[in-house]
């Protein structure tokens, strides 16, 4: 029998090299399973490999072409596409039903390898499919399992990765994916309310928009023809509304452009850092709308953080991702100084407790959370009250958001009608 050299992991993670005598591939993985290791790498011997092809008999028809596997090193250009292909990517769902599914495998004693060949059978969209049969080409050929997701960092984020290495270097890992899911359907369940909240006042302003032009813009200026050819005096409110309607007849390019240019000038403005980070100031400081993005990045930064301590990262490395995800600099610029404050020996309560933008209820959390050593559970405890409380204030918002849509549309339609019934009027008292 031929003999296969392997590299192979123990149930403790110590990796062990030999020899293995087998009829195949396939035998000498059973072999190695058999023992309780975990085959990384199985390869023929070079003389076996020889006495193997010696003895393979010519084929007789020509074969099909073979898959070809992608590996961590083919990668490069198949990954580079994907910031082209931003609706190919995998989002919040996908991401934490692999982390699911996954933790429940190992939980269950499936081998990381075997686990990842169910995984790519389970996966419908074919990109996620390629990128989990690269993941295991990586882990079958010795890389760490955190690793191999950090090569892809268009697909895993940096908590992902961060929640990843934690679990694998504790031997953890199914803990931790169970873990990193919630945190994920917590993300997903925050952003399908804020959308599913926003879908009818959208909805509503845009019907009143073209409601009012169409108003403004066809059906004004046929009225127009008719009292210019009557030639009476029309009262200022209704030549206001027929001036209005020529001018979006006749100029709707040029208002096109304006809205484009305004469009471009603010998002060209938005990336620039000193633009970026007056409009974040700014935002904090509106009014209602100030506190709503404040606990939108509170809720985020206290559940991101509080899930990569309950997984054993690093406060310091925790706040150096956690920084990633707020969406407002100031925000961040908040964090990496907490970063700095930390490094120096300071204490999380303190350095909070001297920022105002920080709540006093949240600091006062955090300080029972180090004293008791549960700084991790008071933290998602805080993001789900800030969840709780962003779900309220939207939902009062969008109910009162609807009633003045419609109000300020029955005023425009209002004002645009009662002047047209003044130009009737007043064409009937001449008649009369």
């Amino acid at each position: 029998m031929p003999e296969f050299s392997y590299r192979a992991a123990g149930a403790g993670g110590e990796v062990s090299s030999g020899q293995v005598s087998a009829a195949d591939e396939r035998q000498a993985a059973a072999i190695l399973q058999r023992q309780g290791l975990i085959p990384l790498q199985i390869k023929v011997e070079s003389g076996a490999a020889q006495n193997l092809l010696s003895h393979t008999p010519a084929p007789t028809q020509k074969s099909p072409p073979q898959k070809v596997k992608t590996s961590g090193r083919s990668l490069p250009s198949f990954a580079a596409g994907l910031d082209k292909m931003p609706w190919r990517r995998p989002g919040v769902k996908e991401l934490a039903g692999f982390a699911e599914d996954l933790g429940l495998l190992l939980k269950a004693g499936v081998p990381l390898n075997r686990a990842l060949v169910i995984l790519v059978e389970l996966i419908e969209k074919p990109l996620f499919s390629r990128v989990m049969e690269n993941l295991r080409e990586q882990v079958k050929e010795g890389s760490t399992f955190w690793g191999a997701l950090r090569s892809h960092p268009q697909i895993f984020p940096p908590v992902f990765v961060g929640m990843v290495r934690a679990g694998e270097s504790g031997g953890i890992l199914d803990a931790a994916l169970a873990r990193l899911a919630l945190y994920l359907n917590g993300i997903r369940e925050l952003r399908e309310f804020l959308v599913g909240a926003m879908i009818y006042p959208l909805i509503l302003t845009l019907t009143t928009g073209a409601s009012i032009i169409l108003l403004l813009a066809f059906v004004l200026p046929k009225f127009a023809a008719i009292f210019a050819d009557m030639g009476v005096a029309l009262p200022t409110a209704t030549r206001l509304m027929l001036d209005c309607g020529n001018f979006m007849q006749e100029w709707w390019w040029a208002l096109i452009l304006g809205f484009s240019a305004v469009v471009w000038g603010y998002r060209r403005f938005y990336r620039s850092p000193a633009g970026r980070l007056l409009i974040d100031r700014l935002s904090l400081r509106l009014p209602l709308f100030g506190s709503i993005f404040l606990k939108m990045d509170l809720a985020r930064f206290f559940r991101t953080l509080g899930a990569m301590l309950a997984s054993g990262v690093p406060i310091l490395e925790s706040l150096s991702v956690v920084g990633g995800v707020i969406n407002n600099r100031i925000l961040q610029q908040k964090v990496t100084n907490l970063q700095e404050k930390l490094r120096q020996g300071a204490v999380i309560s303190q350095v909070l407790a001297a920022d105002p933008i920080f709540p006093s209820m949240a600091v006062h959390m955090i300080g029972v959370g180090e004293e008791t050593g549960n700084l991790d559970e008071m933290l998602e405890k805080l993001a789900e009250m800030y969840d709780r409380e962003l779900k309220v204030t939207i939902k009062a918002l969008t109910s009162l958001f609807e009633p003045l849509v419609i109000l300020f549309m029955g005023l425009v339609i209002g004002a645009i009608v009662i002047s047209m019934l003044m130009a009737i009027f007043s064409v009937n008292e001449l008649g009369g």
